[in-house]
């Protein structure tokens, strides 16, 4: 049981940051896209 809660906190965090990391990815490949044109 301790375990799943471990995993859960983790996985948990791991997920938001992989979130913020492909947002933070999109928005600069907007920029980038505006940029070029």
């Amino acid at each position: 049981m301790l375990g799943f809660i471990t995993g859960l906190l983790l996985g948990g965090t791991l997920g938001a940051a992989v979130m913020a990391l492909c947002n933070a990815a999109k928005s600069a490949d907007e920029e980038m896209e505006t940029k070029i044109k």
